[in-house]
This record gives structure tokens, C-alpha cells and sequence, in this order.
């Protein structure tokens, strides 16, 4: 598997695009998909400049990629848990209007604190732009599960988010090791 697969699918993990889809109001209150875009391009952003920003933020925060590796693993472990637990994006909250797009669609939903967490880890180790192209195809599969769930689906929706929360897991716990190795 190349490096850049790995990296995907790691990402994959913790944006979690099933979860996504299984966050949505009932389908009587279906998004629009100018909200679906809108919300998929500020969630991709948010990402993006995370991980552009992960040096700096780990130069604020007095942390080495190596030691913030351990706590980015423990995140995407408790949030792999939770969706194991709870299925779906934790997020319950309204989904009103067109702000719905930034809050709470783009965050905390696709942005997730389990996403950026991986953003900066692995943008700090792998480098900006490789966890930004790979974010653009997750966030994307995120959206059109979104555009095309529309209210159907969410027992599989449901299903396949908390495997894909059981793959986050095991990610986390790696991610854990290698930290705590590299110290």
C-alpha cells in the first residue's frame, strides 16, 4: 500500500464519511446540496489550513509532532469509541438555514476534533499538501454520501459508520505507539 493510501484511508477513519451521512435532520428537513457544498468546502478548509498551520500550532501549543502524535491518538481513540457507541456524527443540534453549511456541518461534523487532530499530526509528519489532497477525496465521498443518502439509508449509514469508528480505533491506537516509540 503506498503512503499515500495509507495516509487516505487513515483520514478516511477519522472524518468517517458514513458518520456524515448519518448526521443529517430526518428527510422531511433534507440539505440542499448548495448547503452540502458549501459546508464539504469549509470542512476541506478547515482541514486544509490545520494541517498547512501544524507546525505553527505545535510551535504555540510547546509541543513536539512526536509527543502530539500520543494526544492526537487519543482523540481520534475517543472519538473512534464514541461512534462505535453512538453511531452516527455525534452532532444532534438544529440544522437551520444556510449556517447550518458552516455550523454544524463543516464543524463539528466534517471537521471534526478527530480530523483536525489527524491534520495536524500527520501534516507535522507527511507534509501539508499530501493530508490536503487526501482530505479533498474524503471530504468529497463525505458530501456526495450526504447528496445522496437524502434521508434513505441510515440503518447502513449507521452500520458502516461504527465500523469505520472500530477502524479509527485501531488507527488511534497506532498512532499511540508510534508516539510514544518516537519519544
Amino acid at each position: 500500500m503506498t503512503d499515500f493510501l495509507q495516509l487516505a484511508l487513515y483520514l478516511f477513519a477519522a472524518i468517517n464519511p458514513a458518520a456524515v451521512a448519518a448526521a443529517p435532520p430526518p428527510p422531511h428537513r433534507a440539505l440542499l446540496r448548495s448547503t452540502v457544498a458549501l459546508g464539504a468546502a469549509a470542512g476541506f478548509a478547515l482541514i486544509a489550513i490545520a494541517a498547512a498551520c501544524s507546525g505553527t500550532i505545535l510551535d504555540a501549543l510547546g509541543v513536539e509532532p512526536e509527543t502530539f502524535r500520543v494526544g492526537a491518538g487519543v482523540v481520534l481513540l475517543v472519538s473512534g469509541a464514541l461512534t462505535v457507541w453512538q453511531g452516527g456524527a455525534a452532532h444532534r443540534g438544529p440544522w437551520d438555514g444556510r449556517g447550518g453549511a458552516i455550523f454544524p456541518l463543516a464543524l463539528p461534523v466534517i471537521a471534526s476534533p478527530a480530523a483536525l487532530a489527524a491534520a495536524i499530526s500527520y501534516g507535522a509528519d507527511d507534509g501539508a499538501g499530501r493530508v490536503a489532497a487526501a482530505a479533498a477525496v474524503v471530504v468529497a465521498v463525505a458530501g456526495l454520501l450526504l447528496i445522496l443518502r437524502a434521508g434513505r439509508y441510515q440503518a447502513a449509514c449507521d452500520g458502516v459508520a461504527r465500523v469505520t469508528g472500530a477502524a479509527l480505533v485501531a488507527v488511534a491506537a497506532g498512532l499511540i505507539v508510534d508516539g510514544v516509540r518516537a519519544i
